[in-house]
């Protein structure tokens, strides 16, 4: 009898909080959960009520044995990066990282905001055995100009690799380079295609409107998600309604990619499929679903953000304070 008027007690008093106060309790007690993906997301939540606290703890987690964990870290730390010069002795560090991972997050970070040796740990990028580091190091590189470094990225095995120097050049003028990356399209397999259809339509390839209207009706899966968001970079309305099924597929992986998308583009006629996926049975897609509400115009689902801050799964309670709190 007396556990459960110790529990209709704390019940009442959670009743009895403001949305505000509810949603800063959650991210405190998500910051000394056991389950350490609910602690970093509770990290990034902070930044919204306390950005030193969080870069801390976001830098303490880095120290984590686990590579996935200590990646998970420093992506959540990029937008301190710039701010915060104590964040570079460590970023440098995990450039060095035994774990690809971990390379890719940190050099992330490298490319995200840190300046006084950037183009130093850029050029090193260069020859890790990561073709993701590469991509990321000579995307980085375009910035300084320096042809001659970035010519050196046409030898490198990966055609990606080599798509995204094509890329970088086509930024400083560098007459061909579209129809370099339409040639290198042809070598790349169905899983990397994707990408590079991306990266043809930054570099600006307007003339491949068509041939991306035709693989985005032709393509399946996280493919057609991929060529969507290439369209939508080319203010090409086939990539909305593409994306539209995309949100609606029965595959949960096709709705993260999705909605990991509509993070970054803001799409009005596609949040109320936002709000359904906020609801989603997978967590992943549910958590994504809710940092894209929040991404556009949180102050419009602030009802709902409370609605799942009541919700039995953590990660998606600390999700939703996160979402409340930025609101």
């Amino acid at each position: 009898m007396r556990n459960l008027l110790g529990i209709f007690t704390v019940v009442l008093a959670s009743c009895a909080l403001s949305p505000q106060e509810r949603a800063k309790r959650i991210i405190d007690e998500g910051l000394r959960d056991e389950v350490k993906a609910v602690r970093i997301e509770a990290a990034r939540g902070l930044r919204f009520l306390d950005p030193e606290r969080s870069a801390e703890v976001l830098l303490a987690t880095v120290e984590d044995a686990e590579p996935d964990v200590k990646a998970a870290a420093l992506i959540a730390l990029i937008p301190y990066t710039r701010t915060a010069p104590r964040l570079q002795p460590v970023i440098v560090r995990m450039c060095k990282s035994e774990s690809p991972s971990v390379r890719v997050a940190a050099y992330r970070n490298v490319a995200a905001g840190i300046d006084t040796v950037r183009e130093d740990l850029l050029k090193g990028g260069v020859s890790d055995e990561s073709p993701r580091v590469r991509q990321i190091a000579y995307a980085g590189l375009a910035e300084y100009g320096d042809d001659n470094v970035l010519q050196a990225g046409f030898q490198d095995v990966d055609p990606l690799v080599r798509i995204t120097v094509a890329k970088a050049l086509s930024e400083t003028g560098r007459a061909g380079m579209y129809e370099y990356i339409r040639a290198e399209l042809k070598r790349l397999t169905p899983e990397s295609l994707g990408p590079g259809v991306i990266m043809l339509a930054q570099a600006g390839d307007t003339s491949a409107r068509s041939l991306m209207r035709a693989l985005v009706r032709e393509s399946t899966g996280e493919l057609r998600v991929d060529v969507a968001e290439a369209l939508l970079i080319l203010d090409d309305e086939a990539g909305v309604s593409a994306l539209e099924k995309a949100v609606q597929s029965r595959d949960p992986f096709v709705r993260i990619r999705a909605v990991d998308v509509l993070i970054r583009y803001d799409i009005p006629e596609l949040h109320d499929y936002l709000i359904v996926a906020a609801r989603d049975e997978y967590v992943n897609v549910a958590i994504k679903a809710i940092e894209a509400l929040s991404e556009h115009h949180a102050e419009n689902y602030r009802e709902l953000f409370i609605e799942i801050m009541g919700a039995q799964n953590s990660l998606l309670r600390v999700a939703a304070a996160a979402a409340y709190l930025r609101s």
